[in-house]
């Protein structure tokens, strides 16, 4: 009677134990996702960092907003960067995703292949560098030849809207930016910047600068003022302008959907979105939404020109026209 009564208190125990340990392997593995959070997720939902090109801003936290208000269970979580921070970062696994303008280079394709990483991406949109100067400043155009000595030469001269010259510093949105690099290897061919170039600490800083001054044009991306709705567009329109590019026999040409989709504009880049996960996450979702309809037409109405356009169908009717 007494080893029944045992034998039974015994089973009892054991179920107490086995279903604590089966609460805390549950309560620990809950845990265990959402500390994974950022990469335990769906196309659709969890959390995804995105480190960007600076210039990109205006265009990247619409469409970050424009996603999450679909996809309520998604938070993307933009860090301003420039493009060789952001290929570090996703080389260092600071993020799953970054979106830049330009492609990665020989040598940082080696470094990811070293880790067996071969991160996937998507051509996303165009944009462009743009000069743009002080409005009440006598100069309404540019030479790739006057950018070059303006970049390279301490005394370098443009000549203004009057037949006069003048002298004009250049100045850069900050260091390390993707436009730096951009002058540096596509302008001046590995040449060392001249004394007559100033950098600053961001392209808002640089805006602010020219506004108050009329001797200095400022390099910027594009994107910071192709969004004629937005109100920093709206702001500095006011007070700025961009300078069209001269090229040979006196053509001029603006930065502009048109002049990129024509391939005139001299000083066309395209953007990409890079990712280093697989196929059911959510930097692939995010990726997705920016090179797909949603994301490109939202690129259009924010002034750069989407990378894939919808093809618009138009069917045309011949019929003889009845003139009696």
């Amino acid at each position: 009677m007494i080893n029944s009564a045992f034998h039974h208190t015994s089973k009892k125990q054991v179920l107490k134990i086995t279903f604590v340990l089966f609460a805390c392997s549950l309560f620990f593995s809950c845990n265990d996702y959402f500390k994974n959070d950022y990469k335990d997720n769906s196309p659709t939902s969890g959390h995804l960092n995105v480190y960007y090109d600076e210039g990109l801003y205006l265009h990247l936290k619409n469409q970050a907003y424009t996603f999450e208000s679909q996809y309520p269970s998604a938070h993307i979580h933009l860090k301003p960067s420039n493009d060789n921070d952001a290929v570090e970062a996703l080389y260092k696994d600071s993020c799953e995703a970054i979106v830049i303008s330009r492609l990665l280079n020989d040598k940082e394709k080696k470094a990811f292949a070293s880790k067996r990483f071969d991160p996937k991406y998507s051509c996303l949109a165009y944009s462009g560098i743009a000069f743009v100067i002080n409005k009440n400043a006598a100069i309404k155009t540019i030479s790739l030849n006057e950018v070059l000595q303006l970049a390279g030469s301490e005394n370098a001269e443009v000549i203004d809207t009057n037949g006069n010259t003048i002298k004009l510093q250049l100045l850069l949105d900050k260091n390390n930016s993707s436009l730096a690099h951009y002058v540096l290897d596509s302008v001046l061919k590995g040449k060392k910047l001249s004394a007559n170039v100033r950098v600053l600490n961001s392209t808002l800083e640089a805006l602010n600068y020219i506004e108050n001054n009329n001797n200095t044009i400022a390099c910027i991306d594009f994107a910071w003022l192709s969004d004629k709705d937005d109100s920093i567009t709206k702001h500095y329109s006011q007070r700025l302008k961009l300078l069209g590019i001269r090229k040979g026999e006196g053509k001029i040409t603006f930065p502009s959907q048109s002049s990129f989709k024509l391939g005139d504009y001299p000083l066309t880049r395209k953007v990409y979105c890079y990712r280093k996960t697989g196929d059911f996450t959510l930097a692939k979702g995010f990726e997705t939404y920016l090179a797909g309809p949603k994301g490109q037409m939202t690129f259009l109405k924010q002034g750069l020109l989407p990378f894939k356009q919808q093809e618009r169908m138009v069917e045309v009717k011949f019929e003889s026209l009845n003139t009696q």
